[in-house]
């Protein structure tokens, strides 16, 4: 979950530094209201999260036995 974090403070740390990047683009869109910008960054920031915490799981199932025989019943307690 610190990875959503992480994103979010990619967009102040641009935004106070002036650096140039993605989520500098994202607040210029913002403050001149280009509204499929603003969408399209939003979405591609929620496959980045949501891909990140598939990502994790995946290799979390892959690591603990625990896990990997609850995957293999059928997800039953």
């Amino acid at each position: 979950m610190s990875f959503g974090f992480l994103l979010g403070g990619s967009l102040l740390v641009e935004t106070i530094f002036s650096w140039p990047g993605v989520a500098s683009f994202a607040v210029q869109a913002v403050l001149s209201r280009d509204y499929p910008v603003t969408q399209c960054y939003v979405v591609f920031m929620a496959v980045i999260f949501t891909g990140s915490n598939l990502l994790v799981d995946l290799v979390q199932t892959l690591a603990d036995p625990k896990l990997r025989r609850k995957a293999a019943q059928g997800g039953e307690a």
